[in-house]
């Protein structure tokens, strides 16, 4: 058994609790399916950025069904962050992590997720499901 992973933003942590039965796929949510890939943004965004992952507050609950699904809000430094970093830095560490195509996508497409949820001002959250 595995845990299904998504990263989406929501204009509110009401809007991202109603995510929470299925997903933010089928909630027309805009998100990054990151099932087996990555569970834990700080680390990712500590190694990007350059900055030590302790700066990064890790996520809050917004809803948690108590069996199987829940929904984490990331903190603002950590999305800031992300969408601070620049193109030259994500084929710098591709380069250094000896990235596939695939895994340089779904890095690209966090960031830019991060980015959208900064230009407008909605929160960044987390999806899991056992």
């Amino acid at each position: 058994m595995g845990v299904l992973v998504d990263y989406f933003v929501a204009d509110s942590d009401e809007s991202a609790e109603r995510a929470m039965a299925s997903g933010p796929g089928w909630s027309k949510l805009p998100f990054v399916d990151c099932k087996g890939w990555i569970n834990e943004l700080d680390d990712l965004v500590a190694e990007l950025s350059g900055r030590d992952v302790s700066e990064f507050g890790g996520s809050e609950v917004v809803a948690d069904d108590g069996e199987a699904a829940g929904v984490d809000r990331l903190m603002p430094e950590t999305v800031a962050a992300l969408a601070a970093v620049e193109d030259a830095r994500l084929r710098e560490y591709a380069e250094d992590e000896l990235l596939e195509e695939y895994e340089i996508e779904r890095v690209t497409a966090l960031r830019d997720l991060a980015r959208e949820a900064v230009r407008l001002s909605h929160g960044m959250y987390r999806w899991t499901c056992v």
